[in-house]
């Protein structure tokens, strides 16, 4: 697999960068590793853009006993298609996922509830340590979130959540080393950082992607009301454009304390995109009674977090 990625310098000039890789997203973590190394170098470079490819990944989670979840529940905002709303299911809990997402990169649950410190990794994978790059993170008492004999990805958890604005906060730092990077050779593989960012672990929802969420503070809630007015903003490259008839109920748990929202964005099935960032998608997500004092909760990420009005107002598409 092939991706191109493109860099525009400051003075307007275009590089391209490709790379390959035995999966689409491997390719492009290698390209993003290869831009933000030149960025590191040269700070007048920045992302401009790269496709988007949709994968199907199947959903692993296990239910216990609990409160009241409804699956496909709420309804859009003027314009877009309300789903449909089912009667209540039966007792259910919170979702137990066996792996979670970060950034794309599947983590084991386990690996977080039970951290491994890098120091800790096989006599394989161990070498990664020493790869390129490596040092500058210094990740020996970082955790493991995935190991093998060409893949590392190690994750350290944030002093303080970076809040990015917009319901976008995360909670950890990571980094993926691999042997296969630009720098390895026909015969000599080379351990190299690939891919470093931030992320919060988010449950991994298949076709669908989690967003950022925060309320519409055109419409904060108001506690005799039954509906719920939020803001949803894509994570994944759409031109600048917003996610409107793509937002979908995945998942609505109501109890006497709290309202756990997974909502999940359906793919635009655009080939590629530019990535300058999108506007928020306004969504009304109707409930089985008025809110009341009840807290509302991004249950899409690990753990839960409150959803709460965005400190400036979001641009919003008309």
């Amino acid at each position: 697999m092939k991706v191109t990625l493109t860099v525009e310098n400051s003075d307007g000039q275009l590089s391209h960068i490709e790379a390959e890789g035995p999966t689409y997203e491997e390719a492009k973590a290698q390209a993003k590793a290869q831009i933000e190394y030149a960025t590191l170098l040269d700070p007048r470079r920045s992302l401009s853009g790269m496709g988007k490819l949709s994968v199907a990944v199947a959903i692993r989670v296990s239910m216990t006993s609990g409160a009241v979840m409804l699956l496909g529940a709420g309804c859009a905002s003027p314009g877009q298609p309300a789903a449909s709303l089912p009667s209540v299911a039966s007792p259910t809990a919170e979702v137990q996922p066996d792996f979670v997402l970060c950034q794309g990169n599947e983590v084991p649950l386990e690996a977080l509830k039970h951290p491994r410190l890098a120091s800790e990794l096989g006599a394989e994978a161990a070498p990664a340590l020493q790869g390129r790059g490596v040092s500058a993170f210094d990740p020996v008492t970082w955790l493991i979130a995935q190991e093998s004999s060409d893949r590392v990805m190690l994750m350290n958890k944030l002093a303080a959540p970076q809040d990015h604005g917009n319901g976008d906060v995360r909670d950890y730092m990571y980094i993926v080393i691999s042997t296969q990077s630009m720098a390895s050779e026909p015969g000599k593989p080379i351990w190299d950082v690939v891919e470093s960012s931030t992320c919060t672990p988010t449950l991994d929802l298949g076709q669908l992607t989690a967003g950022a969420v925060t309320l519409d503070p055109a419409s904060p809630p108001v506690p005799e009301s039954d509906r719920l007015a939020l803001l949803v903003t894509e994570f994944d490259c759409n031109s600048g454009q917003n996610a409107e008839g793509r937002v979908e109920v995945v998942k609505l748990t109501e109890t006497e304390s709290a309202v756990e929202i997974v909502l999940g964005v359906r793919p635009s099935g655009k080939q590629t995109a530019s990535c300058q960032g999108n506007p928020a998608t306004p969504f009304t997500v109707d409930l089985q009674r008025p809110l009341g004092t009840r807290t509302v909760m991004n249950a899409a990420v690990l753990p839960a977090r409150e959803i709460t009005a965005p400190e400036s107002p979001p641009a919003v598409a008309k």
